[in-house]
This record gives structure tokens, C-alpha cells and sequence, in this order.
């Protein structure tokens, strides 16, 4: 029998409105509900949270609810795995130690019934984007960096925090949201080497296309259009919870 696995990504939880975050977490709780049912496993591929950063003995409070909500799906048997995105690659001994969730800090090779699947988040795989990919990416993830970091009283990292990613989102979100092709280009090229299926999130652009009977999905996002990925008789899909109000997803084969 075929496995059933979700993929989500990108809710970049903490971001919104009170009225959006409430919306997240319905939509967040819907969506856990079909996983449990469906006693499936489940992908998370980066930007869950818009910030996230572990001291020793404190938690962020505005995601204990979803924090609560993952430790459900743990002990209702579903199996997680989390691949860090470039707003919470901080992720870490929360997760594994008091949730058993897997993390993982690159792309992971999957294998699906005898199909090679990529999972990634998408950060650095389009060509160009030098500065980010030899400058701002391997200075947040500096051990030495994160250790400075830690040295911040947490209610003032977690501002600074908030602040660069709004920042971040001003400057580089709406590029990415109206053209998912350079992250399309890079799953195709991935798809040439061997990859049955590419799996992305990052640009926000939910889309499955398939191309000479390979398969590319992003993933989009789960705070305006509420889309994700399933993989179920041997298929992936994308699909929706609600009404959305970002650009419909686009489909394609050749």
C-alpha cells in the first residue's frame, strides 16, 4: 500500500495580524485533523515560524499554542520531520528532545515507493542571489553568530528579530510572490539529475508541474492561500484549505 505523506510550508507564523495568526492556527488545526485521520506523516519545509530562536529555558510564548498543537500530532502517532527554512533555521532541541520531531538543517533525499524525491526549502537554489547565498546565509548560520545572538535578552531579540524580518519581507516578498520561475528552473535542473519529484516552499507561488512524467511542487504558502502538498497512490497533489486570497495556483505538464 502506497504511503500518504503532507508537505506544508511557509506559514511564517507570527507574521500577521491577530486576526490573520488566529486564522493560521484554524487552518493549521484543520489541516492536523486530515493528517491524523489519514494517519499520515508529514514534511514541514521551512518558514513554519517568521522568527524562532532557542535559549535554554525559554520558549516563545505566542507559539506555545502550536508548539502544543505539534506535540498532539506526535502523540497521536504521526511521524514529523522538519527541514529548516531561512526564517527559523534556528530550529532545534525543542523539537527533538521534548517533541521528537526530526529536524533537519538541508535538503533531504526521500525515498517514496521506489521514487527519489528531493525536499528542500528552496532558499539558494535559484542562480544569482549572490549576496544572500555567500554573505547573509553563511553568517546566520555561523555557530559563532548564533552564540552571539543568545547573549540578547530574549524580549530584545525577539524584537530586532521581527524588525529584520519585516525587513526582509518589504524588500524581497513581493519579487518572490510574482515569479516562482528561477526556483522553478532549479527543479527542473534537479529533476534532470535523477530526482523523481522536487519539493519546494520559499517563493510562495503554490505550483505543480510535471514534466516528462517528473514532478515539480511548490508548496506555496499557508498564510494567505492555505496550500499544501499530499502524496498519496502514488501521486503527489496541491491542495487548499478555505477560500484564498493570493494568485490561484498553477498547473502544468509537458
Amino acid at each position: 500500500m502506497s504511503s500518504v505523506i503532507y508537505f506544508l510550508s511557509d506559514a511564517h507564523l507570527g507574521a500577521g495580524t491577530a486576526a490573520q495568526e488566529r486564522l493560521k492556527r484554524s487552518n493549521l488545526e484543520e489541516l492536523f485533523g486530515r493528517i491524523v485521520r489519514d494517519q499520515a506523516g508529514l514534511y514541514i519545509l521551512g518558514d513554519l515560524f517568521d522568527f524562532w530562536f532557542e535559549y535554554r529555558a525559554v520558549v516563545q510564548r505566542e507559539h506555545a499554542d502550536i508548539i502544543a498543537m505539534l506535540a498532539g500530532l506526535r502523540q497521536a502517532g504521526v511521524r514529523v520531520t522538519m527541514l529548516a527554512g531561512n526564517h527559523d533555521y534556528w530550529i532545534g532541541r525543542t523539537f527533538t528532545d521534548r517533541l521528537g520531531i526530526r529536524v533537519v538543517k538541508t535538503g533531504l533525499d526521500l525515498s517514496l515507493d521506489g521514487k527519489r524525491f528531493l525536499l528542500a526549502h528552496g532558499d539558494g537554489l535559484e542562480q544569482g542571489d549572490w549576496g544572500y547565498k555567500f554573505l547573509l546565509k553563511p553568517l546566520l548560520r555561523n555557530p559563532l553568530s548564533i552564540r552571539l545572538f543568545s547573549l540578547l535578552h530574549p524580549d530584545l531579540a525577539v524584537g530586532f528579530a521581527g524588525w529584520f524580518s519585516r525587513l526582509s519581507r518589504k524588500h524581497l516578498a513581493a519579487e518572490r510572490d510574482r515569479d516562482g520561475g528561477p526556483l522553478r528552473q532549479a527543479a527542473l535542473r534537479l529533476l534532470g539529475q535523477g530526482y523523481d519529484a522536487v519539493v519546494l516552499g520559499h517563493c510562495h507561488r503554490p505550483e505543480l508541474t510535471v514534466d516528462r512524467g517528473r514532478t515539480y511542487l511548490n508548496l506555496g504558502e499557508f498564510f494567505r492561500q492555505f496550500t499544501y502538498g499530499v502524496y498519496r497512490g502514488g501521486a503527489l497533489s496541491l491542495e487548499r484549505i478555505g477560500p484564498a486570497t493570493g494568485p490561484a495556483p498553477a498547473t502544468s505538464s509537458h
